[in-house]
């Protein structure tokens, strides 16, 4: 039975990047997969934001050198961290009253382990209502 964020296949739909990287490492990144997105990692392999299609836009937009300008300068901030042990249910709570730009997961230590994808967040709600509807 799935019933914690750990339980979902989050490691589809989006690849990770280095703060120092440049633009163009993250578009070739980006451009391996599909719908998905970048998450923007530390050394330690804590998020520190992440990078769609909108945020590469908008900087190459702004004349930004992509073999020059580093990811760090143009990634998200609004993303919601849920950590794999938590509840299902409580986590679409929090994304629905927060409605973040992405949502990713991470271990006790915060350390990144996955995407929480529109697609994840979809599978959750069904799982979610299946449970209560079988009331477990």
């Amino acid at each position: 039975m799935v019933s914690t964020v750990g339980d979902l296949k989050l490691d589809d739909e989006h690849s990770t990047i280095g703060l120092e990287d440049t633009l163009q490492e993250g578009a070739k990144r980006l451009m391996s997969i599909q719908n998905g997105i970048l998450v923007v990692l530390d050394n330690d392999n804590h998020v520190k934001g992440v990078l769609g299609t909108k945020q590469f836009l908008k900087a190459f937009a702004d004349g930004k050198s992509s073999a020059d300008e580093q990811c760090r300068n143009h990634m998200e901030m609004d993303y919601l961290l849920v950590h794999v042990s938590e509840k299902l249910d409580s986590v679409l709570e929090k994304i629905k009253a927060r409605q973040p730009q992405a949502v990713v997961a991470v271990d006790d230590d915060d350390m990144f382990v996955g995407y929480f994808s529109p697609g994840d967040y979809q599978e959750a709600q069904n799982l979610v209502s299946n449970l209560k509807h079988l009331r477990l």
